[in-house]
């Protein structure tokens, strides 16, 4: 039984030759020049080869043999958009999404519209609209996520992105946003899982595993510039003392009454302080973050570090100068992501008296420096 002129263009499709592809539709819509989904295929082969002009006519052929076919609107919509015909194509969806109101792909293809002109918001209320119409849509989730994310809400795109893996699993695209935007978060090991399940899931494992290992390495990286260990050389560059303007207040011979400790360097700024102790070659044998205010350090911003934290959940964890300090010290200091920063201030806030974590113990501790006129410090400690 000979093949149709679709069987053969889907074969040539499959085969990488889209030209092939569209001679066979065009031969198909020839034979059926009555038939909307004839013209509707050709339209969809050519906007793949790029001939969107000639993607128009066809798919206008389409809407003017059946006007109430939404898929022709939609692509008709897509090439408009590709032949810089922006009215237009935003028109068709407009009659697309009056002709299928309980459908939410004309809604999340005029929300994509709205987001690529970079308004947002209005683009997040248009996908609300689509959300309360399906609220098990993945792909709805997923551009909710994509709104949120350009509206600056880190953390309402990750629950978002989210969301939507939690609806359909398959979404690969969702999967390598969610991980994009752990990465950027600095939450280095929630982006490696989430690309372990793409590379499990997808058949873009290649680039999948590519993007994991360069994430490995920054990871590896992060620890080998742990404070912790460090001269005052690499204090000194670290986030911590530069995005913070924390200032040298210079070194102390200190009683600490840790045989270890050879002097004491401080550094301070108004709402923070740092103490390191440094061993007799040098290297930190532990460091304490002090707060002065801390009260006043609770009610603050974060203007300082750019802090942005982000839970398995999606919610967002630190906004206050004192947390937003407290997790770039131990971020720093331990040489480990934001997801482990977190989780160890939140078990010392709980009450745990200490936490091991990457080789060293971190509590709330008091320092007394045995200096006269300088009084006792109380913070967060990490030591060896």
């Amino acid at each position: 039984m000979a093949k149709t002129p679709l069987q053969r263009a889907i074969d040539a499709t499959t085969a990488g030759d889209l030209e092939g592809a569209v001679r066979e539709l065009s031969a198909g819509a020839r034979e059926r020049p009555r038939d909307a989904a004839a013209w509707l295929a050709l339209g969809v082969g050519l906007g793949a080869a790029g001939r969107s002009a000639e993607a128009v006519e066809a798919c206008e052929r389409a809407v003017e043999l059946d006007a109430s076919l939404v898929e022709a609107r939609l692509e008709l919509a897509g090439a408009l958009h590709q032949a810089r015909r922006g009215d237009d194509a935003r028109r068709q969806l407009d009659e697309a999404a009056r002709l299928a109101p309980a459908d939410v792909r004309p809604l999340r293809a005029i929300a994509a519209r709205l987001q690529a002109d970079r308004r947002f918001d209005e683009a997040l209320a248009v996908l609300e609209r689509a959300r309360a119409l399906a609220p098990g849509d993945g792909r709805t989730w997923y551009a909710i996520g994509l709104a949120e994310e350009g509206r600056r809400d880190p953390a309402a795109a990750v629950a978002a992105y989210r969301r939507a893996l939690a609806l359909d699993a398959g979404l690969a695209d969702a999967r390598r946003t969610l991980a994009d935007l752990y990465a950027q978060l600095g939450e280095h090991e929630l982006a490696i899982e989430v690309l372990d399940d793409l590379v499990r899931l997808g058949p873009d494992g290649d680039g999948a595993a590519k993007n994991r290992g360069v994430l490995v390495g920054a990871l590896a990286s992060l620890r080998a510039r742990r404070l912790l260990g460090a001269d005052e050389v690499a204090i000194a560059a670290s986030a911590l003392v530069r995005e913070g303007a924390l200032r040298p207040l210079g070194q102390l011979v200190a009683a600490t009454g840790d045989a270890r400790v050879a002097m004491v360097a401080r550094w301070r700024a108004p709402y923070a302080e740092l103490l390191v102790g440094h061993a007799a070659d040098g290297a930190s044998v532990w460091l304490l973050l002090a707060l002065p205010h801390p009260k006043l350090a609770a009610q603050r911003a974060d203007d300082a570090f750019g802090v942005t934290v982000v839970g398995r959940d999606g919610a967002l964890v630190a906004v206050s100068y004192a947390d937003a300090a407290s997790l770039t010290f131990l971020r720093e200091a331990l040489g480990c992501p934001l997801t482990q920063a977190t989780e160890a201030y939140a078990r010392l806030l709980s009450g745990e008296p200490s936490v091991e974590r990457a080789g060293a113990r971190v509590r709330f501790a008091t320092v007394a420096l045995g200096v006269e006129g300088e009084a006792d410090r109380h913070g967060l400690l990490v030591e060896r």
